[in-house]
């Protein structure tokens, strides 16, 4: 995630709450989401997309990232 905001902590689980977080309200917004995350996220990622009902794809990237797109099967979830 190339951010031009420094967070004031390095607490790795900040990093991960708030990158769910941001997944989490592209989902209630826009029905979709294609974002980077940290690996370590991976199994909160596969939480969100079931609660929302989505069809979903993960792709390793480098420095323990991965590429997820996520898209609502049904708006009304």
């Amino acid at each position: 995630m190339d951010a031009t905001l420094h967070f004031d902590t390095d607490d790795p689980e900040f990093q991960r709450g708030f990158e769910i977080g941001i997944l989490w309200e592209r989902l209630s917004a826009d029905g979709a989401c294609h974002m980077a995350v940290s690996a370590t996220n991976a199994e909160m990622v596969i939480r969100v997309a079931n609660a929302f009902d989505c069809v979903f794809s993960g792709q390793e990237l480098a420095d323990d990232q991965i590429s997820i797109e996520l898209t609502r099967v049904n708006s009304e979830s």
